[in-house]
């Protein structure tokens, strides 16, 4: 295996892990520019699972009430706490 596959591989388990310990919490996600609601979304996120193509993330934005929203973890960016 390359450095650079390794490189990837401890950086995925690492935002996957900040994004597992955000669940609960009210966070600010900076969202890829193809996600829906880019660049930035504020709300709490619901729930995280691990999938067979990655991790989905079940998100409930605070500018829509009621609703809630998934989003591959790929697409996540970053996790800021509120």
């Amino acid at each position: 295996m390359t450095e650079a596959v390794d490189d990837r591989r401890t950086k995925i388990r690492k935002a996957n892990q900040e994004i597992r310990q955000a669940v609960g919490k009210r966070v600010r996600l900076a969202l890829a520019p193809q996600a829906i609601g880019a660049p930035t979304r504020i709300g709490r996120v619901v729930g995280a699972l691990d999938a067979a193509d990655g991790m989905v993330v079940t998100f409930a934005p605070d500018d829509a009430p009621g609703t809630e929203v998934t989003y591959h973890a790929h697409y996540i960016l970053a996790v800021h706490p509120e």
